[in-house]
């Protein structure tokens, strides 16, 4: 293939000081949206008396950022591959700081909820980008664990919430989620500058016609590999990145599928159980104090998921992963209806952590491996895009229907909801999808 010797060097390139830091820099994103995701969960403790809010109130606060993250992905995977990665990657990190500063100053309810749906939209616009950036630039035999690296930032992010939250409490009482929205701000600016000085995407920048900027990009990451590119290459065929684009063939309707049912779903799942881990044993009749220390300890073993996926991802392949990993979160999603009736705090610690720990090791680290996988690079972004707001639109659902359906069946008939979305899920992972692993992006 063409397209195979252009990169070839560069894609076959041992891993080296810039590969670390676009990771490193792409990563931070992540690890941003995990510790905004989580913080309102442990946030809401406070905010729900602080600001007297109403059941209607918590649930549109609930779901704003993740509102404002479908906007963000959507929209800036658009634009980036119409005009370009570096431009949007560097304005969604502006946004983010800025709309983190303004949640935790906000001086009432309505301003912390368009806070945190402007900082929805950064995070949504920074997943987008992050997963495809990482893509372009790293090693093909490499790309697959680099980006699920970034899922350990995600998930060492979420577990310093809660115990951020845990420590913070008999310090500063009610102001707790004030410290807890401002601390973004500073790693947001670290962020910033790093990005400075990255390149374009060499991909973008070929798939644009502009080889010069491509090659000085290429030899910016791998000194050298800009030679294979060659003036005499065909002009790029003019593609219209729209949603039809995603379902142009076959084999890319079952890609796009693919991906799509893995970050619905499993966003389904996690996101709802993992927000309300605290809420659900609180509710139960557990203190607040034990119930935020569950959520530390259930927090710390999806870390451990994420680094077995990482150090699994390029031996055992993605599929095998996520086939296995929705499978066994519906087994352990039906062990906690059965255990719903327990007041053992050992008992549901142990399933709620058994089910992180697995969703980390399958599709829940997965999604932001295989999406820029399974797209070309005329639609990665805006595909990326689209799949991770589809997850935060699976997220929502989830999140708005558990304590729905906590008061109406109980914590039983909550999870034997979800016992059926990872089965369906498994099906569609069998169905739709194909192994990633070493395919080239172009």
């Amino acid at each position: 293939m063409k397209s195979t010797s252009l990169f070839e060097s560069f894609n076959n390139a041992p891993l080296n000081a810039f590969h670390r830091r676009i990771t490193f820099l792409s990563g931070m994103g992540v690890f941003l949206e995990g510790y905004d995701f989580t913080n309102i969960a442990s946030a809401l403790i406070f905010l729900v008396p602080y600001f007297s809010l109403r059941p209607g109130q918590v649930a549109l606060l609930a779901t704003s950022t993740y509102v404002g993250t479908i906007a963000g992905a959507v929209f800036i995977g658009y634009l980036a591959d119409r005009l370009g990665r570096k431009f949007m990657y560097m304005t969604d990190i502006v946004l983010y700081a800025g709309f983190a500063l303004m949640s935790a100053l906000a001086l009432n309810y309505e301003m912390l909820v368009v806070s945190r749906v402007g900082l929805g939209f950064a995070i949504g616009a920074d997943q987008a980008l992050s997963f495809t950036i990482i893509a372009e630039f790293a090693p093909r035999k490499l790309r697959g664990k680099l980006n699920a690296s970034t899922w350990i930032m995600w998930t060492v992010a979420s577990a310093s919430t809660y115990l951020l939250s845990w420590l913070l409490d008999p310090l500063l009482g009610r102001e707790t989620w004030r410290v807890l929205f401002g601390l973004a701000v500073i790693p947001s600016i670290i962020v910033l500058f790093g990005r400075r000085e990255i390149p374009e995407s060499p991909m973008w920048l070929v798939r644009q016609g502009r080889l010069e900027e491509a090659r000085e990009a290429m030899d910016t990451v791998v000194p050298g590999s800009g030679a294979s590119l060659t003036g005499e290459m065909n002009a790029p065929k003019v593609v219209v990145t729209n949603f039809g684009a995603l379902f142009r063939s076959r084999a890319q309707s079952f890609d796009t599928l693919y991906i799509f049912f893995m970050w619905f779903c499993v966003t389904f799942n996690t996101y709802a159980i993992g927000y309300f881990t605290p809420y659900v044993l609180r509710t139960l009749g557990f203190t607040a104090a034990l119930s935020l220390l569950g959520g530390v300890v259930v927090s710390l073993f999806a870390v451990i998921g994420s680094v077995i996926m990482f150090l699994s991802v390029e031996r055992t392949g993605r599929k095998p992963l996520a086939v296995a990993g929705f499978t066994l979160l519906a087994l352990i999603n039906f062990g906690l209806a059965m255990a719903s009736g327990s007041q053992r705090f050992g008992v549901l610690l142990f399933l709620f952590s058994a089910f992180q720990l697995v969703a980390w090791i399958g599709p829940a680290g997965l999604v932001g491996v295989v999406a820029p996988e399974v797209f070309p690079t005329d639609i990665r972004s805006f595909g990326t895009g689209i799949a991770a707001g589809l997850g935060r639109a699976g997220a929502i659902v989830g999140i708005v229907m558990f304590p729905v359906m906590l008061r109406m069946g109980g914590l039983k008939a909550a999870m034997l909801m979800f016992c059926a979305v990872a089965a369906i899920a498994a099906v569609a992972m069998v169905v739709f999808g194909r192994e990633t692993k070493g395919a080239m992006l172009e």
